[in-house]
């Protein structure tokens, strides 16, 4: 009996059903199924990134103060105001997608407005070379795109005319190095993501179809139905008797009891004993 449930059971799903089951079991106890895993790393990088982010506002804070440096000084409370903002939008309010869009972009355009003044002895221009990295790395790929574009778009007015905007004159050939290398840095940043994207997309397909194998797999154990212990059986006509009192066919019983069906035959003993001619 446990040959023909077992083979219908092979039959009705794929081979490797039971192999995938436990793989979908892993992926799920390790957090890497879909929006929840995409929740949960970009918070962790999100703590990790604020926390970094206040201990060098602390450092620049204090460099700024001895240097007496007010503009900066009030540009980097801006941005703390922003992180707290950013805290408390993402744990607090659970608005995690809209607050990765206005904190980046205001960090972002922050960062530009120092550049634009030449903050730091012009030093601040390296900072704008993070902002595309995070921006592809926390905000959904069409936001993504767009904010990378505009801080792009502004970074390369800022450093190449600065006559439109009366900003900081950083020189023809450094403007171009600087925006050559924040151009490589976010084809760097958009290729990466893209890794990801079409990586978290074929895990979603596959644990999406991990998780039908699973249904039919746990469908089909339901359906089968065993037989244990001792069953009493004639030892004349091979009847058994059921839990009732009542003796059966040996195939009503097994039928009844598995939802196996019999074709009857004759095999060849019987041929030649009951019908010899």
């Amino acid at each position: 009996m446990k040959e023909t449930t077992y083979s219908e059971l092979h039959n009705s799903l794929k081979p490797e059903s039971v192999r995938t089951i436990a793989n979908h079991a892993v992926l799920e106890a390790i957090g890497l199924n879909g929006e929840s895993f995409d929740r949960k790393r970009r918070r962790q990088l999100a703590v990790f990134a604020i926390s970094l982010g206040f201990l060098l506002i602390s450092i620049f804070a204090v460099i700024d103060v001895l240097e007496g440096d007010m503009i900066e000084i009030w540009i980097e409370i801006a941005i703390a105001v922003i992180l707290i903002f950013g805290i408390v939008g993402i744990f607090v309010l659970n608005a995690d997608r809209v607050v990765y869009c206005i904190v980046l972009n205001l960090v972002g355009f922050t960062l530009l407005y120092n550049v634009s003044i030449g903050a730091g002895n012009a030093a601040s221009v390296v900072g704008i070379y993070i902002v595309p990295l995070i921006v592809f790395f926390f905000l959904e790929r069409t936001e993504a795109i767009i904010s990378a574009v505009l801080f792009f778009c502004t970074a390369t007015i800022i450093l190449m005319y600065p006559f439109l905007l009366d900003t900081f004159d950083y020189g023809l050939k450094n403007g171009l190095r600087f925006n050559l290398t924040l151009f490589f840095i976010t084809v760097i940043a958009y290729a990466l993501e893209s890794s990801r994207f079409k990586f978290s997309m074929m895990l979603r397909k596959s644990n999406e179809e991990l998780t039908s194998h699973k249904e039919k797999l746990e469908t089909a154990l339901s359906e089968i139905k065993t037989l244990s212990g001792m069953l009493p059986i004639c030892s004349h006509c091979k009847k058994i008797r059921d839990d009732k009192g009542y003796w059966n066919q040996i195939e009503t019983y097994i039928r009844d009891h598995t939802g196996v069906e019999f074709s009857h035959s004759i095999c060849e003993d019987c041929a030649k004993k009951y019908y010899p001619d």
